[in-house]
C-alpha cells in the first residue's frame, strides 16, 4: 500500500543539534539553556511515518538536523505536554523524543497513536 499522508499541519519542532547561521545573543542563551531551538515547519503524519521539515525562513536562517522522521513502527509512547500558547506533542522512540508544538495537540496525538496501531496489525 502507497504511504498516504493523514494530517499535515503548521508546527514547531525542538531540534538539538540545529545551529542559527548569524550570531543572536538571546538565540544562543536559550539555545545553551534548553539544549536545542524551536525550529518553524510542518509536521505531517502518513501512513508509515511521522516527521518534520522546517519552513523556507528557518531552511535559511539555520543549519543541522532539520528534517526528522520517526517510523511509526519504533513510536513506543506519544504524551501531550502542557506548553506556551500551543501544546507539546513528545513523541517516543526506543532512540530518541521528538517534540512539535502545534494547535490541538492532543487531537494530533491521537491521530498518531491511532495511525501507529493500525501500522502494528
Amino acid at each position: 500500500m502507497p504511504e498516504e499522508v493523514l494530517v499535515s499541519k503548521i508546527a514547531n519542532a525542538f531540534i538539538d543539534d540545529v545551529q542559527p547561521h548569524h550570531t543572536m545573543p538571546m538565540v544562543s542563551l536559550f539555545r545553551a539553556a534548553w539544549g536545542g531551538l524551536w525550529v518553524g515547519g510542518r509536521v505531517t503524519l502518513t501512513t508509515e511515518t511521522v516527521g518534520f521539515s522546517p519552513n523556507g525562513l528557518n531552511r535559511i536562517a539555520q543549519s543541522g538536523t532539520l528534517e526528522l522522521r520517526v517510523p511509526l513502527s519504533d513510536v513506543v509512547d506519544v504524551e501531550v505536554r502542557p506548553g506556551f500558547f500551543t501544546d507539546i506533542v513528545a513523541i517516543t522512540t526506543p532512540e530518541s523524543v521528538l517534540k512539535v508544538r502545534c494547535y490541538f495537540a492532543t487531537k494530533f496525538a491521537k491521530a498518531i497513536l491511532a495511525a501507529r496501531d493500525r501500522f502494528e496489525k
